[in-house]
Formats: C-alpha cells, structure tokens, sequence
C-alpha cells in the first residue's frame, strides 16, 4: 500500500505576481479505528479481540489523562504525546498568567518505529 498525493498549485507568497508552482500534497486514505486495532492484534495472538479492546481503551484513556495533566508521554519506540499551546506576549513577566494561553493542542512526535515505517513508505498519485 503506498500513501497517497495529489497535485496542487501555489503561489509565491512574496511574489504574487509570479506564476504557481505545482506541489505534492499527501492526502489521507481510509481510516483505521480503534476497533480495527484490537481485530487485527487479536489475529496476531491468543487474547480476544473484547480483550484487547479493553486494554487499548484503558490505555489511551490514560495517555489522554496524563496529557491533559501536563506530561510528557511515551509510548515506546512509536511516539511521544504531549500538550503544547500558544499564549498573548505581555511587556512584564508579572502579567503572564493562564489567562495569557490563547489555545492548547496536542503535540506528537514520531519515535523511531514509525519513522522507519515512514523512511520505508512508497508513494501513489491518487487518481
């Protein structure tokens, strides 16, 4: 299976006057849920996929509990998870507080098993 891209055109943000260049751009292709996880680890080995289920649940609860506490997740060798935001700028220390963080989102970074999945990826014009 190959990841897929297709072709769009963009214009110099500094030249506007000067002609798009075209780009690649990857696009998603399908889904996998979190149900297709537990089937297909449960085909891999002898606990049920309502087992495995289980433990995917727990486990993600927990990550997302322990994000949202403000700590850095790892998982393995697969990704880090961990919350990073943006915040109004103040001319004195004094004056940042949490009011100050405008937005807060999920920051992932890719550990070395995807990253070598990745380095490994071909890839496909979508039709």
């Amino acid at each position: 299976m190959s990841i897929k891209f297709n072709v769009v055109p963009r214009k110099n943000p500094r030249d506007l006057d000067a002609p798009a260049k075209y780009y690649a751009n990857i696009v998603g292709d399908g889904k996998t849920t979190l149900n297709d996880l537990a089937k297909h680890a449960g085909t891999m080995s002898t606990v049920s996929k309502a087992d495995i289920l289980a433990v995917l649940e727990s486990t993600f609860s927990k990550i997302a509990e322990d994000v949202a506490d403000g700590k850095i997740v790892y998982v393995g060798e697969y990704f880090t998870l961990q919350a990073g935001g943006s915040s109004t700028g103040a001319d004195k220390e004094k004056d940042v507080n949490a009011a100050s963080i405008k937005s807060v989102k999920a920051v992932f970074r890719p550990g070395k098993m995807i990253k070598d999945a990745l380095k490994l990826a071909t890839f496909q014009k979508k039709a």
